[in-house]
């Protein structure tokens, strides 16, 4: 998609989503369609909206459910302007398919029917948000993976969480928005947002934006919603798009963090197929207005040097990217990075600092130092929090040799930002007996927030049926009660 001033960001009607993806027409979205799967054990939660049906309308609708290629539909009515539903009884580990059809005014044949989804019921952890079926290619333009969770609590109090859809060299250019009103326990459908992928809701001064990029490489974006996320902004570009071939930017939904007047976030440019990415951060005044580009400062990218004092020796392709803009107890900005370590002596447990000047925003990052830290081989959030005084995260902790796994996730905190301890393991599907194993299960690209005396977070969840551990097919919702309470433990 071309982006121009008169460009829209936000669909919620599937039918005008179909129009500006330009997918064929003989891959049409209905005016009825299914929002959120929810698969748990031995059932399913269903939403779905009749973008044709307004209050008043007198429609009902006629669930339509099977097991996989097998034997007739099971079916039943539901009534009322829009649809949610729960299927009890089913089996666990099995695939399903199932679809919804309108009945409208009092006739007895559905009058149009909503694409059939795919879904497999199972024991998960945490409340889910969405899910999609690794082989349902509803949303197959841009993938079939839900990825880059992220989650921000609006001035309202109600939480937003967005999701993008992946998978390898697909379109990767669409994400999707839930609303819960009740802290996490309840979700529901807002509206989709395309082109975006890889992106980060935040609040600032009082108003919500999406920091993303069109797809992966794409250019920068960033969108506002004056109504918490029901309609966006056209989104306005602030790096220009490159490609997977000669590298573009790169991001995951990274914290925002307000420093010296100024919000910083961090960027990476590069691609996997040039094998690195170099880093940067990108910022713009407070006062100023976000969707001016002329206002944001994109500092020269930094390319990672072997030579650093402390680096790893050898290595697949060791590199740096998804930074975290966070301040040391000096006041100093630093952007503490995921280290990609595979391969290389030692092969995990380190993590890369670099240095900004946040008095000159428009200076590159300067190399810092080699720290300890667990987690460093996936995607991790780090805030401080002033009332422990102490800085946080979810990572993935490695536990060798194993050195890939994303099947442990786990609590640690710091008070200086350079040593880091254990607190607890939150999940942990490598020693509880699970039968899939670390190449099946992954609770991953964790996006989090304070709320009171808890953590909120979301998670890209890999479990029952999953493609792999990385092509996950739930986004998911948890609680870390008291966090503060918990009491560190040694399980290095």
């Amino acid at each position: 998609m071309k982006l121009t001033k008169e460009s829209s960001w936000g669909f919620k009607d599937p039918r005008e989503l179909h129009l500006a993806a330009q997918l064929p027409a003989e891959q049409p979205f209905s005016a009825l369609h299914i929002t959120r799967l929810a698969p748990g054990s031995a059932c399913l939660e269903m939403d779905w909206n009749h973008f044709d049906c307004s209050s008043s309308c007198s429609a009902s609708y006629r669930v339509h459910y099977r097991l996989r290629d097998s034997g007739p539909f099971v079916q039943f009515n539901v009534t009322g302007p829009m649809g949610t539903t729960k299927i009890q009884g089913l089996e666990d580990g099995q695939d399903y398919e199932i679809y919804v059809s309108a009945l409208q005014n009092g006739e007895s044949l559905p009058t149009i029917q909503s694409p059939v989804r795919l879904f497999r019921p199972g024991e998960v952890p945490g409340t889910v948000v969405n899910y999609i079926h690794p082989d349902d290619y509803t949303y197959g333009f841009s993938g079939r993976s839900p990825a880059s969770p992220s989650i921000v609590r609006l001035p309202n109090e109600d939480l937003l969480a967005s999701h993008d859809v992946y998978w390898g060299n697909e379109g990767q250019n669409l994400s999707l928005l839930y609303r819960s009103s009740d802290n996490g326990y309840t979700w529901s459908f807002v509206t989709f947002l395309y082109p975006c992928f890889w992106g980060k809701l935040f609040v600032h001064q009082e108003r919500l934006y999406m920091l993303a990029t069109s797809t992966e490489y794409g250019a920068l974006l960033i969108g506002r919603s004056d109504n918490g996320g029901e309609t966006w902004s056209q989104p306005t570009v602030l790096i220009e798009a490159g490609s997977r071939e000669a590298g573009g930017p790169h991001k995951a939904p990274m914290p925002v963090t307000e420093h010296n007047g100024r919000l910083w976030t961090a960027i990476d440019y590069g691609s996997w197929t040039t094998g690195s990415h170099a880093s940067g951060l990108i910022s713009v005044p407070v006062d100023a207005d976000l969707l001016d580009s002329a206002n944001w400062t994109k500092m020269p990218f930094l390319p990672y040097n072997k030579d650093w004092p402390g680096t790893v020796m050898g290595g697949k392709r060791s590199g740096l990217l998804e930074g975290n803009a966070v301040v040391l107890p000096s006041g100093k900005l630093v952007n503490l990075l995921r280290y990609q370590t595979n391969g290389g002596t030692p092969d995990h447990g380190r993590a890369i600092m670099l240095v900004a000047d946040a008095d000159h925003p428009e200076l590159p990052l300067k190399f810092g130092k080699v720290i300890d830290f667990y987690g460093n081989l996936s995607k991790f959030t780090i805030y401080y929090d002033s009332e422990s005084g102490k800085y946080w995260s979810l990572v993935n902790r490695v536990n060798p040799p194993t050195t890939g796994q994303r099947n442990i996730l786990t609590l640690v905190s710091s008070a200086d930002l350079e040593h880091w301890e254990i607190v607890k393991d939150v999940l942990d599907y490598e020693h509880n007996g699970w039968p899939e194993d670390s190449k099946k299960v992954g609770f991953q690209y964790v996006d989090w927030i304070f709320r009171g005396s808890d953590i909120y977070f979301l998670s890209r969840t890999a479990i029952n049926g999953a493609y792999n551990y990385h092509n996950a097919n739930y986004i998911t919702f948890h609680r870390l009660e008291q966090f503060r309470r918990l009491e560190c433990t040694d399980q290095a």
